[in-house]
């Protein structure tokens, strides 16, 4: 073998380990990164999201190959919610996906560059999360379940349900906003239509029995559970409620599979797969700034035809006709 060739061999050589050497430091895909600030447990979160992560793989992220997940769980502790934040955010994430409200307002507390997406709220204009619907303006954008209270709505079924219903109990967290929304939404449906309000607060997991044994102890004749927390807790709400043969109304479906009476809201499985889009985009370049907040199109009528069964209520047809789900 010639010099010349010798010479050639050992570049190409020293060519392909330094190729093989940038491939080993190189990940074939990069991985992004998307902190998801979870304010319940584990067990009760894998069910809530599971529609967003089915959606985040159709869109062909693969959880391990091209994203990864640093998911944190509050287990029911809304004060945990600043300091699992702040971790997150040390952590640099690409993106906080924060489903309800209540944590995406956290999360934007701990960082005004990190991009947020949430899944569910209302009013995030009221929240201080953006600057308007259209041009959120900011970096946080998402999915609301709703802009005004519905509370005046659920109300009127409740009434054609229950027509002796006088004194309606609400049950939520102060620091969620929809608490207030919906009270201040009902004050004047309570004028017009002669109904007490009473309404219990309660901020924390080791308060819930007791706020609940107050409740009742007021004489109310329906409890409406709202928020974050109390959807948390809703399966202990209705166990304690059942036992008065009080009925519960929920704010989304997974209240009337527990057992809860009716809901009248959007769909949170179809908003949990909205939210995966607005994570997708984000992923791909988009800037939250220029992603209008997406608001329902319609809402669902479910009704617990066998909660109704069991409290001894009688569901008019014509409630029964118009709903959009009956569990039987």
């Amino acid at each position: 073998m010639n010099q010349r060739r010798l010479v050639i061999l050992a570049l190409g050589a020293g060519l392909s380990g330094r190729t093989a050497l940038l491939r080993a430091q190189t990940p074939a895909t990069s991985l992004r990164r998307v902190g998801v600030l979870a304010p319940s447990t584990r067990a009760k979160e894998e069910v809530t999201l599971r529609h967003f992560f089915d959606q985040m793989r159709e869109l062909g992220w693969i959880e391990g190959q091209n994203i990864a997940y640093d998911r944190v769980y509050a287990d029911d502790q809304m004060a945990q919610l600043p300091r699992l934040a702040a971790e997150l955010v040390a952590r640099q994430p690409d993106l906080i996906y924060a489903p309800p409200q209540s944590a995406a307002v956290v999360a934007r507390q701990a960082t005004r560059t990190i991009p947020i997406v949430f899944a569910t709220g209302v009013n995030p204009v009221g929240a201080g999360l953006v600057t308007s619907l259209a041009r959120p303006g900011g970096n946080v954008t998402g999915v609301v379940s709703v802009i005004e209270s519905l509370a005046p709505k659920r109300v009127e079924l409740l009434r054609q349900m229950l027509p002796g219903a006088k004194h309606i109990g609400l049950l939520g967290d102060p620091n969620d906003p929809r608490l207030a929304g919906d009270r201040n939404a009902l004050t004047p449906v309570a004028a017009a239509l002669g109904l007490t309000i009473t309404v219990v607060e309660i901020s924390s997991p080791l308060e819930f029995d007791a706020a609940v044994a107050r409740m009742i102890g007021q004489g109310v004749d329906v409890i409406f559970g709202i928020g974050t927390l109390v959807t948390n807790l809703r399966g202990r709400l209705i166990e304690l409620a059942n036992r008065r043969r009080l009925p519960v109304i929920g704010s989304n479906q997974a209240w009337v599979e527990a057992g809860a009476l009716f809901t009248y809201s959007a769909s949170q499985d179809e908003q949990m797969r909205r939210s995966a889009q607005f994570v997708d985009k984000i992923l791909k370049g988009a800037r939250p700034a220029d992603i209008p907040i997406q608001q329902p199109t319609r809402f669902e009528l479910l009704v617990n035809l066998k909660a109704a069964k069991a409290l001894g209520i009688t569901i008019p047809q014509s409630v029964l006709l118009r709903a959009d789900e009956v569990i039987q």
